[in-house]
């Protein structure tokens, strides 16, 4: 029989997030994917319904609805002090749509785009698949996963096209400080590189603002900046992301957008509109609860012989470093797992950089947080 599937998918690397393994382990606590386990606000599901029952459910502009572009601008303008117009705002199905978007429109084969290691994986992957080529920047524990301007130079040559910056960072929890954003910035420019950001920690910061870099430019020029409200307003299911830049970007990541999916559901607009309104009200509690799970785990975590942590400033996963002269990594997940029903990803899977440390997503409650590390506690590989 032919084979019909195109050569450069004929190996497709195993997802180290999509096994279910609550039917095997009735007691598991999860700490792998990072889907927050608070519900949705109440205001939001109601928003959708209402508009449901008004006959909200037809094609919108593939932008997105003149409401949810504005909705985005005001929330710059409000928190961020950033002036936008609704013509550098393009709706897209989740941050990860987004990203994709932002490959298809900027690579041409063989453009690099330094990123800086251990990442959210599918960074690498998409780019792979837009034909770009990945230059993986490592960062280090000992440096509480940051780098510097000079290990940033080395990796530039004259295919680069962008750079990659995640803060809040998944999986390390790092946040990298104004200064440090504005130094990127700066060197960028300077060599007329883009600067892709992921924001969608933005809210998940415990002991300094998070300082946007599209706060540097103002006309655009170099950053393209990814928005998702699916951690900040626990609305992972709903899928909805934007694109923030200038407005020729726009125009071509429009037309891929309007060619893979014409435009985002209608109402998941609508909630993106109220949970923008509303989030005074919605986004304080759910970054204080975080707060107070991710301090209960770095402090349980400090607590087991053989692991190295650094206390996150963001996000919501920890990324210990696993010292273990008698088993590998994958011996190391699998006994946490068989032995202590507990879920935790092998940090391989966030690129260079991740070997020997393991991600844990704190999207359990505190009583749970403590079942676990009381688990781990009885391991050979924690005594």
């Amino acid at each position: 029989m032919k084979n019909f599937i195109g050569r450069n998918f004929r190996k497709i690397p195993a997802s180290p997030f999509s096994d279910d393994y609550s039917k095997i382990y009735r007691d598991l606590i999860d700490f792998g994917v990072g889907d927050p386990d608070i519900e949705t606000d109440k205001g939001i599901i109601e928003s959708i319904y209402k508009a449901g029952l008004n006959g909200q459910t037809h094609y919108t502009d593939p932008r997105g609805t003149l409401e949810f572009r504005k909705a985005y601008v005001d929330f710059y303008k409000e928190e961020y002090h950033i002036d936008i117009n609704e013509k550098n705002v393009l709706s897209t199905m989740s941050g990860t749509e987004a990203l994709y978007i932002i490959f298809k429109g900027i690579i041409d084969e063989g453009d690099e785009v330094i990123i800086p290691s251990p990442f959210f994986s599918p960074y690498a992957y998409q780019l792979k698949i837009c034909g770009g080529k990945a230059k993986f920047l490592e960062t280090y524990i000992e440096n509480e996963y940051e780098f510097t301007i000079s290990d940033l130079e080395k990796l530039v040559s004259d295919r680069t096209k962008a750079i990659l910056i995640n803060t809040p960072n998944n999986p390390t929890g790092a946040v990298y400080s104004k200064h440090f954003l504005e130094e990127i910035y700066n060197f960028c420019l300077e060599k007329n590189i883009l600067i892709i950001c992921d924001d969608i920690y933005d809210n998940y910061t415990y002991y300094d603002d998070f300082y946007p870099s599209l706060k540097f430019d103002k006309n655009l020029e170099n950053v393209i900046t990814i928005n998702s409200l699916s951690k900040d307003f626990v609305m992972t299911g709903l899928r909805l992301g934007a694109i923030i830049a200038n407005e020729k970007l726009i125009d071509v990541f429009e037309y891929i957008h309007e060619n893979i999916l014409y435009c985002i559901p209608s109402l998941t607009q609508v909630a993106q509109v109220y949970a923008l309104k509303n989030r005074k009200q919605i986004c304080p509690p759910l970054k204080d609860e975080y707060k107070k799970r991710m301090k209960l785990a770095y402090k349980r975590l400090k607590e087991l012989k053989n692991v190295e942590v650094i206390e996150p400033k963001g996000a919501f996963y920890l990324f210990p470093k696993i010292n273990s002269n008698k088993y590998s990594m994958e011996e190391i997940v699998d006994k946490i797992l068989k032995e202590a029903h507990i879920r935790v990803i092998n940090g391989k899977a966030f690129g260079p950089g991740g070997e020997n440390h393991i991600r844990i997503a704190v999207t359990v409650k505190e009583e749970k947080i403590n079942e676990a590390f009381d688990r781990l506690r009885k391991l050979d590989i924690f005594n």
